[in-house]
This record gives structure tokens, sequence and C-alpha cells, in this order.
């Protein structure tokens, strides 16, 4: 079983999203961009497990701020009417903020018992299987009556100071519903379902050498073992006690009979004895420590703590057949492991995911290292309170092609504030080098190689970047091929965005045939590359020579040109327009 769908409405910077999710969840994009809310979000409708648990009752502040927006502006638009009592109820409560969280259940098999209770069904041929975490004023007419009270001789400049009165949060209450009824989900029903959260604030993990143990570690100790080992545990400690009391020669210690001289002194003191005070089993646990080797885990590096606090964590997930969905909730996993740790964790996540069916986890990440494991297919893109994912916006055949770049160069891609993509990395090295030598000013712009595939590319980028000041400019060759330059260039249309295209066949005609660069190339090759001059003594021999030129060469001239030695040689148009656009946001 999977939470396959989520809605989630007016939580904090998520006014409205929905997401198709898988077993598992990888979630991308810019700090605040909202991926911590849709975890925390996801699991309101569900039972909280001990672990990380979150408090169903929610707070001024997690109500979205646009609706709570929209709500005052009403307030101030029609505080006439307000006052007059001319606002029918019904129109009112259309206006008032709330917070709701569906979550469709995707059942396999046997696991349809956890969940039969929670049939909607759509337009009779449809079943799914829902809830819903709604947070809500409960009396709406209570809501209005307070309002009107307040503003009876208030004007509008004053409803701003007044805001947390004009909305109580003591107003409103929580419930969880089966949608298609309003029917509350029973406690019973949920306890199914688990729900344990591995926040981004861990670092203090084991970090001090008084710390015994971890709820994490007795957590798992307590599931690990059967009741045979628990009796060997508490056998343990009998022996113990026993070699303790034989050792400390009680007797020798508690000799009053000696001293005193009442009579038959002797025979009261020698039935006091002491007896063991046994502790429960989690007493006992608690007094483990994580170790490493033959060091506690205290002693060992931030990151090396963060690795096994996680490990452990996931490996303590209950699985049990009385258990319907344990899901995880996974905050920056990346954090303070070098890569060789990031690679080794996210095998774990994969084989954490392939071994039981009753596993879900969401994790949010800005690490190009768990897209590189797992599939792309698992991807959600977060950006300023949206979200998609990417199974939703491009097809299977485009997934694969994405999963065979290099994934850093795409987490840059969607998230640089400027961004050049070229086809082939004798663009990339001549941008970059160029701008090594831009001395006199800040630039942040990323310069990524990819040889085809821009229209898909730039679908997703406009997705992900809409409504931001991010730019993006494309750098592409001719290739006789007018088609493709029409289909690419049509996105020129958008303001952020800036295709380009050489008018000649590639780039090194391009380059020759640019202002006076012929003579000043003509002499760089003689003399940098030992080639002959009549080989090269017209534009069109020396464009030849130079695409058929091994790799190296155009090396050896990013490498010259990033080092000054080619200052005089202009940039080709199509370069340079897209270059200046990105910095200036204007397009020539």
């Amino acid at each position: 079983m999977i939470i396959s769908k989520v809605h989630i409405q007016g939580y904090r910077n998520l006014k409205d999203i929905k997401i198709d999710l898988n077993r598992l969840v990888i979630f991308i994009g810019e700090n605040n961009s909202g991926k911590s809310n849709i975890l925390k979000a996801i699991t309101l409708p569900l039972i909280n497990d001990e672990i990380g648990s979150v408090n169903k009752n929610l707070g001024w502040y997690d109500i979205n701020k646009e609706q709570k927006q929209s709500y005052f502006e009403y307030i101030i638009t029609n505080l006439d009417r307000l006052q007059k009592g001319q606002v029918e109820q019904e129109e009112f409560i259309r206006e008032i903020p709330f917070v709701k969280v569906n979550v469709t259940f995707k059942p396999e098999g046997a696991d349809e018992y956890f969940v039969h209770k929670w049939i909607n069904s759509l337009d009779g041929e449809v079943t799914e299987y829902k809830i819903e975490y709604c947070f809500y004023i409960e009396n709406p007419k209570e809501l209005l009556e307070h309002v009107t009270k307040i503003l009876k001789d208030k004007n509008k400049d004053f409803i701003e100071n007044i805001k947390m009165n004009l909305l109580p949060i003591e107003m409103f209450k929580y419930s969880i519903v089966i949608p298609s009824t309003d029917e509350q989900v029973s406690y019973n029903d949920l306890i199914n379902f688990k729900y344990n959260s591995l926040a981004a604030e861990r670092d203090d993990f084991s970090n001090k050498n008084t710390q015994l143990g971890s709820k994490a570690l007795v957590d798992l100790l307590h599931k690990k073992l059967n009741d045979e080992q628990k009796i060997k545990i508490e056998e343990s400690y009998e022996s113990f006690f026993s070699d303790l009391k034989e050792i400390s020669n009680v007797e020798g210690v508690f000799n009053w009979q000696e001293l005193s001289e009442i009579e038959n002194a002797k025979e009261f003191f020698d039935r006091i004895t002491l007896l063991p005070n046994i502790p429960s089993i989690s007493s006992l646990l608690n007094n483990v420590r994580l170790g490493v080797g033959d060091e506690y885990l205290h002693n060992q590096g931030l990151g090396y703590r963060n690795l096994v606090y996680l490990l452990v964590m996931m490996n303590s997930l209950e699985i049990s057949n009385n258990i319907a969905l344990n899901i995880l909730t996974m905050e920056e996993p990346e954090a303070h492991l070098c890569v060789n740790n990031e690679r080794l964790l996210a095998s774990f996540i994969n084989s954490i995911i392939n071994s039981s069916k009753r596993i879900q986890l969401f994790i949010s990440t800005h690490s190009s290292e768990f897209l590189n494991k797992l599939a792309l297919n698992n991807v959600t893109v977060v950006n300023e309170g949206r979200a998609f994912s990417l199974k939703s916006v491009i097809d299977k055949e485009e997934l694969n092609y994405l999963a065979k770049k290099p994934n850093l160069d795409f987490l840059k891609f969607l998230f640089s504030k400027r961004c050049i993509l070229v086809e082939g990395p004798s663009e990339e090295m001549l941008i970059k080098s160029y701008l090594n030598l831009q001395n006199n000013i800040l630039n942040d712009i990323e310069v990524i190689s990819l040889h085809k595939g821009f229209t898909t590319m730039l679908d997703i980028w406009l997705k992900v970047n809409e409504n931001t000041s991010h730019r993006i400019g494309i750098i592409r060759d001719f290739d006789n091929q007018p088609n493709a330059q029409n289909n690419h260039e049509r996105y020129n249309s958008y303001d952020n965005i800036l295709v380009t295209t050489t008018s000649e066949y590639t780039l090194e005609p391009e380059f020759v045939k640019t202002g006076d660069n012929f003579e000043k190339l003509k002499n760089y090759f003689i003399s940098k590359h030992s080639w002959k001059e009549e080989d090269i003594n017209t534009p069109e021999l020396l464009s030849d020579r130079w695409r058929g030129a091994k790799a190296g060469t155009m090396l050896r001239f990013c490498q010259d040109f990033g080092l000054n030695e080619l200052k005089d040689i202009s940039l080709p148009n199509h370069i340079k327009r897209v270059l200046d656009f990105l910095m200036s946001g204007v397009k020539e």
C-alpha cells in the first residue's frame, strides 16, 4: 500500500497543490520553497507515532498567508455591510481560511482491509480510498457575530492591527473525515498507519558523552528482541546481581549484629539482605551506547553521527502484519555527509524501499547523489509553494533521456538564477573561459552542455521558474535545420528566455566570420598549433580545419582564451546576445 496522491490546501505557503506520489518521493527545490511544509502536511491526516510527532491542532501562522490576506481584504471591502449586519452567513463562509490535506491510498491485495471504510466513488466507476484532514472554523455563525461586534465602530485602518482577533485561532478545530460522507475517521482505523520524522535539525544526536543511548536505539532493540531473548537479558541481570552480592561480601558490610548487645540480634539481622531492584527492559536497554568499533559514537565526526542516526532510524521501522503503512519523512539526509556516505545512504534507502511494501519514504534534498541512485520518476519539484512530479509533466521516454544526463547539472539547471544551455563541450568551455576574464563583475551564470532536448528542458524550467526573476539562455547551432530553429526560438516570446542560433552551420565558422576574427585566428593557429598557412588562408578553409580538429584543439583554444591571450577576438553575436541578456535582462 502507498499514499498515491495528496491534495494540500491552505497550509503555510502551500495554497493549493496536487501531487502524484510513489513509494519513494524525492522533493527538490530551493530553500523556503515548501519542501518541509509538504512533508509535514502529508502526515496530518494520519495517526502520529511517538517519534517526531506533530500536533494536529495548527497555529495561526500555519494558515496560508494568501488565504488570510483575501479574507481581510473581503472584510475591508465589505466593512459597511458587516457593520450593518447585511452579510449573509453563506457568503461569509466562502471567505474563511481553512487547511485541508486530502490523501488517496492505493492498497494492494489484502491491504484493502485497512482502508475499506474510506471508499470514495467517482461516477460509480472508479473506486478510491481517501481521508481528509480539515482545520476549520467550527462555528462560522459565531465568527461572523464576533467580527461584526468588533468592527461595529471601527474604520478600515483599524483592521490591520486586529487581524488575529478577526480570525481567532481558538475558534478553529481539526477533524479527520472521509471526504465523500464527512464521516469521522476512527482512531482504531488510523492506528494501523505509523509515521516517523527525521528532521533536518539532528546535529545533537549522541553529541554528549553523558548520553547513554537514544530512543531510536531503544526502540530498535525492543522490536528486534523476541520474548526468549528478553528473558535471557533478565536472567543475565540476576546472575550479575548474584556475583555482585558475593564479591561485595554483604555480611561483612552489614555487621550490626556483632556490635549490638540486644538479645537475639544476630537472628534478627541475619534476615536482612540485598535484593535485586530489577529494572524494566527499557531501563536496561537505555544503558547501551551506540559505538563505532571500540569508540563511542559521540567521539565520531558530525557527519558520521548523522549517518549512523539515519541508518538506525530507518532500520528501526516497524514492519508487522498489523501495520498497514509505515511512513518516514526525511529532511536533507545529505547533511554533513561526504560523497561516499551519501552514496551509501542512497543505496540503503533503495534497499529499504525494496524490502517491504508497507514502507513509504518522503525525502527532501539538495543533493544530486540521491537522484543518481534513484529513478527520476520519483522526483517532485517544489518552488515557491507550488509542486509537480516529473512523471506528471514529461513522458517515460523523456524521463529516460533526463536520467542519462548528469543529475548535478539537472539540479543546477532547475534552480540556477542565470543559466545557459549549450549543445556541446566546445561552447561550454568557451563561455566559461570568457566569464573567467570578466574580473570587474560578479556573475552567477551556470553553463550546462546538453546536446539536445532543449524544448523538453525549457518546458520543465518554465514550470519551476514561473513568476521568478530567473533567466535562461539557449545557444544552439543551425545545423541546416530551420524547422528545429523555429521550434526553439518560439520560446523567445517569454520574457525570461532567450534562444539564439548560429547563422553559420556550427560554432567554428561563426567564430571565424565574426568581425575581424579571421586574421587573428589564422595567426593564432599558425603560431600556437603549427598549422600551415596555405591550409587555412580563407575563412572557409580555417573553419573546416578547426571543425575537423580533435577536441584537444578546442580545449587549448579555450584555455588560451581564458588566459587573455586572445583578448582581441570578438565573441560571436549569438553568444554575446545571450550573455548580455542574462546580465541585464534586456533582449537586443
